[in-house]
C-alpha cells in the first residue's frame, strides 16, 4: 500500500482571540512560528520513506492555513527527488479554470515523472466563499462545470459554454508531461451523502477522512461504487486520511486523543461558528447543520472522536488497525496526519518517525484487494452480514 504524509498548518491556540473578535491582537503563537514547524515536518517525509506529501487549502482562519496547495507543492516538488504530491483537496469553484489547469500542467512537468494525486471537493465554509465573490449556493454547479473543463483541458484544443464559466478554444501550454491521462485518477472528497453522490455520478474517484465508524464507511463505499455502475464505471478502492499519533508510552497516547478532540473542535469553529452561515437555512449544506450541532452546545471533548477514524497507539495498534480498515473499506490508499490540534512539532516529528520505523514499512508490503462488499452491486449492497464479518 502507498502511504502518503499530510502536512499543513493549524494556529490552533489563536482560536480564543479569532472567537472574542479581537483582531488587532497578535495571535499567541506566530503564523511564522507554525509555518517553521510545518516545514520541518515536511523535510522528513522523502528521507523517511513515504511515497508522497500532501496539503489542503483554506483560507482566512486559524484552521489549516495553507492557500493554494499547488503552489506550496511546486515547493516540494523542486525540494525532493523521490515522493509524489497530493491535494487534499483542491476546492474547484474557488478556482479560475484557465489559471488551474496550466498550475497542474506545470506541477506535472515539475515533479519529473512522480505521481500527482488530485482530489477535488467543493468546499463548506461560507466565509471562504465569501472571500472569493463566489456564492456559495452555486457550489454543486460550479464543482461540476471545474471538473468538466479539467478533463477537457487535456486536449490539444478545448473550449467550454457553461452556466458560470464560458472559454474561448485555447490549449494548455506547456503541456503537461501526462498530458491524456492526468486526470484519469482524480478523487472527488465529501463529507456529507449528497456531495457522495455527486462525485459517483461524475466518475470520480473517492477520498475522505474517516470519522465514522467503519461499519458505516464500509456502506458508503459500497454505495459509491453501486452509483459508478450504474454509469458502467469499475468499482474504486478509497484513499483516506487518518489523524496519526504514534507512541509506545500510554500517557503519550493519551494526549493523542486531545490533539484530535481539538482538531474536531477547530474544524467547527472553521465552518460554523466563527463567521459560520445558519446552514440550517443553506441550500445544500443543510446536513452540516447537524453534523456541527449549530446552534447548540460545543461537543464534550472527545465526543466526536470515534476509535476508527484515528490511528492512535502504540505501533502494533496502529498496524492492526490499519488492516482492519482495508479489509473493511477495500483501501487503496492511506495519508496520514501527524500535526493537528495544538500538538508540538517535536510530538509530531516523532509520531512521523516512530511510524516510518515501526509500521511504515508493513503497510508497505501489505496488499490492498477489493473486497466483495465493496463491489457496489445490488447483490452486495444486500449483504451486510459481509461487512459485519469483515468487522470481525
Amino acid at each position: 500500500m502507498r502511504v502518503g504524509a499530510m502536512v499543513t498548518n493549524y494556529n490552533q491556540a489563536d482560536w480564543p482571540r479569532l472567537l472574542a473578535g479581537d483582531y488587532q491582537s497578535e495571535p499567541p503563537v506566530s503564523d511564522l512560528a507554525i509555518h517553521s514547524e510545518t516545514m520541518a515536518l515536511g523535510e522528513l517525509v522523502e528521507p523517511l520513506g513515504y511515497d508522497d506529501i500532501w496539503c489542503a487549502e483554506h483560507y482566512g482562519s486559524a484552521y489549516s492555513m495553507q492557500g493554494n496547495p499547488l503552489q506550496w507543492l511546486a515547493f516540494w516538488a523542486g525540494r525532493t527527488r523521490r515522493i509524489g504530491v497530493g491535494t487534499a483537496v483542491i476546492v474547484l469553484p474557488w478556482a479560475n479554470p484557465v489559471k488551474l489547469v496550466h498550475e497542474i500542467a506545470i506541477l506535472d512537468l515539475l515533479l519529473e515523472g512522480r505521481p500527482m494525486h488530485l482530489g477535488v471537493g467543493r468546499g463548506i465554509s461560507k466565509h471562504e466563499y465569501d472571500a472569493f465573490g463566489v456564492p456559495s449556493g452555486e457550489s454543486r454547479e460550479r464543482f461540476v462545470e471545474m471538473v468538466e473543463i479539467l478533463r477537457l483541458s487535456e486536449q490539444p484544443r478545448f473550449s467550454y459554454d457553461g452556466k458560470h464559466y464560458q472559454l474561448p478554444e485555447m490549449t494548455v501550454r506547456p503541456m503537461a508531461r501526462h498530458r491524456g491521462t492526468l486526470f484519469d485518477k482524480m478523487k472527488g472528497a465529501f463529507n456529507t451523502p449528497q456531495s457522495m453522490v455527486l462525485a459517483a455520478e461524475l466518475g470520480l474517484g473517492q477520498m475522505f477522512v474517516t470519522g465514522a465508524p467503519l461499519a458505516e464507511m464500509a456502506r458508503q463505499v459500497s454505495k459509491f461504487n453501486a452509483i459508478r455502475a450504474t454509469k458502467g464505471l469499475a468499482p474504486n478502492q478509497p484513499s483516506v486520511m487518518m489523524y496519526l499519533h504514534c507512541a509506545k508510552d500510554k500517557a503519550e497516547i493519551e494526549k493523542g486523543h486531545r490533539y484530535a478532540a481539538e482538531q474536531m473542535e477547530a474544524a467547527r469553529n472553521h465552518y460554523a461558528v466563527w463567521n459560520g452561515p445558519d446552514f440550517a437555512n443553506m441550500p445544500g449544506y443543510e446536513i452540516y447543520a447537524k453534523v456541527f450541532n449549530q446552534g447548540g452546545p460545543a461537543p464534550a471533548p472527545n465526543s466526536q472522536i470515534h476509535e476508527d477514524g484515528h490511528l492512535i497507539g502504540t505501533p502494533e495498534q496502529i498496524l492492526e488497525k490499519i488492516q482492519r480498515v482495508q479489509k473493511m473499506l477495500s483501501l487503496e490508499y492511506l495519508v496520514v496526519h501527524p500535526a493537528h490540534g495544538s500538538k508540538p512539532g517535536a510530538e509530531a516529528r516523532a509520531s512521523l518517525e516512530l511510524f516510518a520505523k515501526e509500521v511504515l514499512p508493513e503497510v508497505h508490503k501489505m496488499a490492498t484487494p477489493l473486497h466483495e462488499h465493496s463491489l457496489g452491486t445490488e447483490e452486495a449492497l444486500k449483504i451486510e452480514t459481509a461487512v459485519g464479518a469483515a468487522a470481525g
